[in-house]
């Protein structure tokens, strides 16, 4: 067991945890939008609600999570689909948010901009430190 533990953290490791723990919580956090956004949301938001009822905006959440489980347990490199799966939608939602302050929607949303934009944030930092160091070799050094 303590192997097997052992075999699979090798390969998930904290940039794939990240992207692991992002996957989960976009299925979860789209599957509530879908079936019953609170008004706090649909108020903020408004600005995309003119481009997708709020039950595409859900699915598009459990998409992105979807996708950022599939690319978890992927190399370091390979895992940039993931990787933007996790940034993409807090992101859209920080500029929605934003969007939607500006303009007088919600004048409570400039609230929700860095909690959001913040997750983005978090996994850039990660997916950064995390990163294949590369190898430099100069010829000629004198």
């Amino acid at each position: 067991m303590v192997a097997a533990s052992a075999r699979l953290w090798a390969r998930l490791d904290w940039r794939g945890l990240s992207v692991l723990i992002s996957g989960v919580a976009w299925i979860s956090y789209g599957a509530s939008i879908a079936v019953q956004p609170r008004y706090g949301t649909t108020r903020g938001i408004a600005v995309l609600l003119d481009i997708m009822p709020m039950v595409a905006w859900g699915w598009g959440w459990i998409g992105a999570g979807a996708v950022c489980l599939g690319y978890c347990l992927a190399p370091a490199g390979r895992d940039l689909p993931g990787i933007g799966a996790a940034m993409a939608p807090p992101l859209l939602w920080a500029v929605a948010y934003a969007l939607g302050w500006m303009t007088g929607t919600s004048s409570t949303a400039w609230g929700a901009i860095a909690p959001w934009a913040s997750h983005a944030a978090l996994i850039l930092v990660i997916a950064q430190i995390t990163r294949p160091r590369q190898i430099v070799v100069r010829y000629g050094v004198g």
